[in-house]
């Protein structure tokens, strides 16, 4: 990080991380970005059987 940006100062480094992010999408995924999205979209099944029955998910 530090050869790339110089100067990279803590308050900025989310900044650095969502444009490395973006930038590594666009390389390896290219125009199905979009695609993807929506698939990912689409199956996504949340479970919301702890709010219904008050349950706390136990997550370990």
């Amino acid at each position: 990080m530090r050869d790339m940006y110089h100067g990279v100062r803590l308050e900025f480094l989310q900044e650095y991380l969502n444009e490395f992010c973006y930038k590594f999408n666009r390389m390896h995924f290219g125009d199905g970005i979009f695609d993807r999205l929506v698939f990912a979209s689409i199956a996504y099944k949340p479970s919301f059987k702890h709010r219904l029955y008050g349950r706390r998910v136990n997550c370990g």
